[in-house]
């Protein structure tokens, strides 16, 4: 009895010391991750991403280097187009810096695709995508400023460098291939026109009437006033789709924000009101000539249009600022 007493103490002894030395230091832990993150790196310039490895390389410690994530929807069924978009963006990103002198085990790009990383939009309590997010060194307690606020900058690859530089205190430049088909495109489109003129003046002459110049002055005043060049400053997307209900918003709920299908809904409401104008102040009173109901219709028309173009902006307005108390006629 005593012997087997002796051998069961021995045994508890060897297992507690095979437990001790089996047990990973925290150094080696890091060094292991550190390894495994540089690996990934080396294949590609952005990491894909599953729910683990999410969890165990960006949330969990130890951890002495940096990581720049996006979430995103990629998936055709989401019909997310400004997903693909950015990430192209993102890469452009990724890519000059994998590429540059600054590139290290300090700093890595990543992204977690709804269709193979769902926990890690639960986690994060994602309701729209894309996101990019800067998850630190250190840790800690979470900072506004480490998620990008792409409403106000758009999701370019120079202003994603700039807000990585930022948070990071990491410098490189964003290097992108010449675009040669757009320089021939613009090449041949400058000597077509100077043809045209050339060859066929008098037909020139004719078009650039005074209705034609203002019909076209009338549409690029519309067209600046719905903001189309901010959608070619800042990169806006067409639309955008919820990952989760798969529904697509043309306008958006960001008052600093929009998309190009929006600015459309812009133009067209602009312009729908200014005819409404016009029938009221030019051919309403242009109309008595013809006949009483001539200018009858004219003004109810007229006073139909501006009514509905000033309900239907109060109720965008609402749309994009949810404490908006005004509306008239449609909420």
């Amino acid at each position: 009895m005593a012997n087997l007493s002796t051998l069961l103490v021995l045994a508890l002894v060897a297992h507690g010391c095979y437990a001790l030395s089996a047990k990973k230091t925290r150094p080696e832990i890091l060094a292991e991750k550190v390894s495994q993150m540089s690996k990934w790196a080396d294949r590609r310039p952005v990491i894909k991403l599953n729910n683990d490895q999410f969890k165990e390389y960006l949330r969990t410690q130890p951890r002495n280097y940096s990581v720049i994530m996006m979430a995103t929807a990629l998936g055709a069924q989401h019909r997310c187009s400004i997903c693909k978009q950015a990430s192209d963006e993102f890469y452009a990103v990724a890519s000059s810096y994998s590429g540059s002198d600054a590139a290290s085990n300090r700093l890595f790009f990543a992204m977690a695709d709804f269709d193979s990383a769902q926990g890690v939009f639960q986690t994060l309590q994602l309701k729209t995508v894309p996101v990019f997010y800067h998850f630190p060194a250190k840790g800690g307690k979470k900072n506004r400023l480490d998620q990008y606020d792409m409403g106000r900058f758009g999701f370019s690859a120079e202003s994603l460098a700039k807000w990585v530089e930022e948070r990071t205190d990491v410098h490189f430049k964003v290097a992108r291939p010449p675009n040669y088909m757009m320089l021939i495109g613009g090449t041949v489109g400058v000597v077509a026109v100077l043809a045209i003129i050339y060859f066929k003046r008098k037909a020139v002459e004719q078009l650039i009437s005074r209705h034609n110049c203002a019909v076209l002055s009338l549409f690029v005043i519309l067209m600046m006033l719905s903001g189309q060049m901010w959608n070619q400053i800042r990169g806006a997307p067409m639309a955008q789709t919820d990952p989760n209900t798969g529904k697509v918003a043309y306008i958006s709920g960001n008052s600093q924000f929009q998309f190009i299908a929006e600015s459309y809904i812009i133009m067209a409401m602009y312009g729908l009101g200014g005819l409404g104008w016009i029938l009221l102040s030019e051919q309403g009173p242009a109309a008595m000539k013809f006949s009483p109901n001539a200018q009858s219709t004219m003004i109810i028309a007229g006073v139909a249009l501006v009514g509905f173009v000033f309900s239907w902006l109060l109720s965008t307005m609402r749309m994009k600022n949810r404490g908006y108390p005004y509306y008239f006629l449609m909420k």
